[in-house]
């Protein structure tokens, strides 16, 4: 189910996510853990991630990256026609799987004539028009599965404290670097503590100047982060 977050400081957004897939079969008994799913993409608007149901988290990404993306909507009535799908060729058997899957994104608008990075979740169970925006440094967060609202509420608290206002005296690669460092840590606790996340993980950058960077995938044994940053 993986465990993928974002959060909005204003000049950039940060999106986070590990690499583990985990298959299930029709009793909803794990079956098998796959550590090679990069889980952060690119759009035309920006960076999207995802988690929750590996099959149904691929067919939106496979129809996302056929579109030339120019509006939210496309996104959001992508995630609502392939559950629709994926609920009548499958049925009621795939509901819960459905109720725990979402998708973290970002974008730019503009308001006021002036440009502001925005970040989105969206989740296919609240229909094709469902979509909530984050206010800067409040953390968005798609749980593992086997988090209680306790666990849940734990990963979110070390988010928030751990956060790092952007300050413009300082680059945005010192600030991507202090919050690697964060996400990391999460990330790692959370491996040990829920056998669908994995310690290997990525990042992605969407920055207000409108450049987007991917990491590799990155191993719990590596202390550094590279990015790639290429025009929006």
């Amino acid at each position: 189910m993986t465990l993928a977050l974002g959060i909005n400081f204003g000049a950039y957004v940060l999106l986070a996510a590990d690499i583990r897939a985990t298959y299930y079969d029709w009793n909803d008994r794990t079956i098998a853990y796959r550590d090679a799913s990069a889980k952060i993409r690119k759009t035309d608007l920006g960076l999207i991630t995802g988690a929750g149901y590996a099959d149904l988290l691929d067919r939106v990404q496979r129809e996302l990256a056929k579109q030339t993306i120019t509006g939210t909507h496309q996104i959001l009535t992508t995630i609502s026609e392939e559950t629709q799908r994926y609920q009548s060729q499958f049925g009621g058997r795939v509901a819960q799987h459905i109720e725990k899957t979402g998708w973290i994104f970002s974008y730019t608008t503009v308001h006021d004539q002036i440009s502001k990075l925005r970040l989105a979740v969206a989740h296919p169970g609240a229909g094709k028009r469902a979509m909530g925006l984050y206010k800067e440094h409040d953390p968005a967060v798609i749980y593992p599965a086997e988090a209680t609202k306790e666990q849940a509420q734990e990963i979110y608290d070390v988010l928030r404290e751990n956060l790092a206002p952007f300050e413009q005296s300082k680059s945005i690669d010192e600030s991507v670097r202090h919050h690697w460092g964060v996400v990391t840590r999460v990330v790692h606790v959370c491996a040990r503590m829920f056998p669908s996340v994995s310690s290997y993980l990525q990042i992605g950058v969407h920055t207000l100047d409108h450049r987007l960077a991917i990491s590799p995938i990155v191993k719990d044994t590596e202390r550094a982060v590279s990015l790639d940053f290429e025009q929006d």
